[in-house]
């Protein structure tokens, strides 16, 4: 065998290799149980965001009825436009979601209620300068608290990102400078506006203006 062919050999047998290896990447979570997933993400998210604890004037009986139902956000809340966000209730605590602007599709659910916390997990397709799918949990943790103004809510969001793909996963770390602002922001623009419609639904309950 020539040195041309040689190489040309050695060339494509790294190709097949590395497109096998590809296509043999499944999800780590693919055979367990619900919460079992959640913490494979956790314990091994492409990207984690933790937000800076947000105050939401509210009390926690209203606050914790949104978080039961995800689809008053939308019904409620005049920000929350259909290019932004759709909500599609399917049963027993789960949603389809879609958010158009972003090229987001997928489903999740609220897998689990703790005291003074709240845990969702979720699965769906983005487009965020390459096409890619993966799951996510969303732990949202609060605590009561007191100032001059009255009691409040101290809200704290934690963002779970696990891309199935981990090929796919190494370029997204490798871009963390570039995604990770984005997707705080967009933490960020839905927190701000899940806030007001829990707020306005606080005021309206206690007759405050």
């Amino acid at each position: 065998m020539n040195t041309v062919h040689r190489n040309s050999f050695y060339f494509y047998r790294t190709i097949f290799i590395f497109l096998l290896w590809i296509s043999q990447i499944n999800p780590l979570y693919s055979e367990t149980a619900p919460a079992d997933k959640a913490k494979v993400i956790t314990d091994n998210s492409t990207i984690t965001r933790i937000q800076k604890p947000l105050i939401v004037r509210s009390d926690k009986e209203t606050m914790e009825y949104f978080m039961e139902h995800v689809e008053e956000l939308t019904k409620q809340g005049k920000d929350f436009k259909k290019r932004d966000l759709i909500l599609e209730v399917r049963g027993n605590g789960r949603y389809g979601i879609q958010m158009p602007s972003k090229q987001i599709t997928g489903e999740f659910e609220l897998l689990e209620r703790q005291p003074q916390k709240a845990i969702y997990l979720g699965r769906g397709n983005a487009t965020v300068f390459f096409s890619f799918s993966g799951a996510i949990v969303l732990v949202v943790d609060y605590t009561t608290q007191n100032d001059e103004a009255g009691s409040y809510e101290e809200v704290k969001t934690s963002v779970y990102l696990k891309f199935d793909n981990t090929f796919l996963g190494l370029i997204a770390r490798a871009a963390s400078p570039i995604l990770n602002p984005k997707l705080d922001k967009l933490i960020t623009k839905f927190a701000t506006k899940t806030k007001k419609v829990v707020e306005a639904a606080y005021a309206n309950k206690t007759g405050m203006k």
